[in-house]
């Protein structure tokens, strides 16, 4: 998660789970454009929406997109009341809709979550990267007792809202979508193993699987792929 172009990023696990098939693709989040970029490359003929609270990043990310708009999501209600974002974003039409790091910094993301539910086709998916608060560098920086304020990654300063894997599986079932496929992304998994393995008498003081904690803290994100519950 930590970047030199926090905007320009290419999420190689959440473009896997992307199915070349799709012809219908919204981003909330496009940033300037560089997963759209590789959707394309994925995706032949693919009709791509790009929504996107900074204008100057939706600038760079035009010409790889079909349309795109400048949003706040947190300022939307009802997205029928917004004719333009509607006329984008017709109902049961999209293969996916796809909130890549994103929902963490809405006030209310399972609003924006369950109004893009809406637009998906009957066999669509959400597709949703998101920062994992269970892994093992939080519990190091409550131990130090510091919360950092960081310009990007899981201790950005932005994020609104903060979930274990249980708490996103949670958003997305609220949202009216079944999670089908859980997708953890780990890096440098010999920095946390130390910590993790000394937590085992804290797990065991909490009536916690040892095992299945060190699974769970292990994870930076989860990519979380969504099906439409009619």
């Amino acid at each position: 998660m930590a970047t030199e172009n926090y905007y320009g990023n290419v999420n190689p696990t959440l473009l896997e789970v992307v199915d070349p098939r799709a012809q219908r693709v919204c981003e909330f989040g496009c940033g300037a454009g560089a997963f759209a970029h590789a959707v394309k490359q994925r995706c032949a003929g693919v009709h791509y929406v790009g929504v996107e609270l900074m204008a100057d990043q939706l600038a760079m990310a035009k010409s790889v997109l079909d349309i795109g708009l400048v949003r706040n999501l947190d300022l939307l209600g009802d997205w029928k009341e917004d004719a333009e974002l509607s006329d984008a974003l017709p109902f049961n039409q999209f293969d996916h809709v796809i909130f890549g790091d994103v929902l963490e910094h809405l006030d209310d993301p399972l609003l924006a979550l369950s109004q893009a539910k809406l637009r998906l086709s009957d066999n669509g998916t959400a597709l949703v990267c998101m920062p994992n608060v269970q892994h093992w560098s939080v519990l190091a920086q409550l131990i130090l007792g510091s919360w950092p304020q960081a310009e990007s990654g899981i201790f950005d300063k932005t994020h609104r809202r903060w979930f274990t894997l249980s708490d996103m599986v949670k958003l997305m079932e609220s949202a009216g979508l079944k999670v089908t496929q859980i997708v953890p992304r780990i890096f440098s998994p010999e920095k946390g193993a130390p910590l993790i393995a000394a937590m085992e008498k804290a797990t065991q003081l909490l009536g916690v699987n040892h095992q299945k904690f060190s699974q769970l803290s292990m994870p930076l994100q989860y990519v979380l792929v969504g099906k439409s519950v009619s």
